[in-house]
């Protein structure tokens, strides 16, 4: 349970009380996530007066801060309507109001539409102390074992590249059991991120174009079995929403010319 509360006004005071061993604290953010905690005794460091709520745009990158709430972000006019479409489809109104984005990324799953097209967009995640970026691929491998730093502060993603996923659940409220989630930048370079399994959305494809694409989603789900779905279901649907998300991308590029 919660047993200490504190409230920070500062980001230098925030890490000194997060880095504190004797403490134990945690990070509280919207509190959707540590409202439902069971564990041992626990102090939580409230992030709310730490003004980490700014959203901008510079040079194709758009940085949102960890406190930005996910309603705010999927009304920002610079998100792409992908990522908007994503934050809808992930979480209900109440808890996009107060679910916060590094909140997000630290406690959701494989099956998070939002988290999966952010890995195809490469985003990095700023962490502190130390302003420390890293990728979020290399992250979420290890997120639940080796934090590089005590706070999420920033995320930074391409704001230029088109953007399209494509997934599958048992009836349209329930989370998927596969995700597809395609990034295509200008020079031709492909991302494919792959989501609906799993504690984390894994890579597919990085490459100079979108060949073998399909070959690629095949791959990287071989083993992706669970109770909700085979994994040579994951195989062959994952290959073919790569495809449609390819096309709707193709579409959006003609759409412009």
């Amino acid at each position: 349970m919660i047993k200490t509360y504190y409230r920070p006004t500062s980001l230098d005071e925030a890490l000194r009380l997060l880095g504190d061993p004797e403490k134990k604290a945690e990070p509280l953010g919207g509190g959707t996530s540590i409202s439902r905690y069971e564990g041992p005794d626990i102090a939580v460091v409230d992030l709310q007066g730490l003004g980490l709520d700014k959203i901008t745009e510079s040079g194709g990158r758009i940085t949102a801060e960890a406190m930005v709430r996910l309603d705010a972000l999927m009304k920002h006019p610079d998100v792409h309507d992908e990522l908007r479409r994503a934050i809808s489809q992930d979480v209900t109104q109440n808890i996009r109001n107060m679910a916060t984005l590094g909140g997000w990324l630290i406690s959701s799953e494989g099956r998070s539409i939002f988290s999966t097209l952010l890995l195809a967009l490469d985003a990095t995640i700023t962490w502190q102390p130390g302003d420390k970026t890293i990728r979020i691929g290399d992250w979420l491998p290890v997120r639940q074992f080796d934090p590089p730093g005590l706070l999420i502060t920033e995320v930074t993603w391409w704001s230029q590249p088109k953007l399209a996923f494509e997934y599958v659940a048992r009836s349209p409220k329930d989370v998927p059991i596969l995700i597809v989630a395609v990034a295509q930048w200008g020079s031709g370079r492909t991302r494919v991120a792959l989501g609906g399994y799993g504690e984390a959305p894994i890579m597919a494809m990085d490459g100079p174009d979108a060949s073998g694409a399909d070959i690629a989603c095949r791959d990287a789900y071989h083993e992706a079995e669970d109770q909700w779905a085979s994994a040579d279901y994951r195989c062959e649907v994952a290959a073919k929403l790569a495809k449609r998300c390819l096309s709707r991308i193709n579409a959006q590029s003609e759409s412009e010319v």
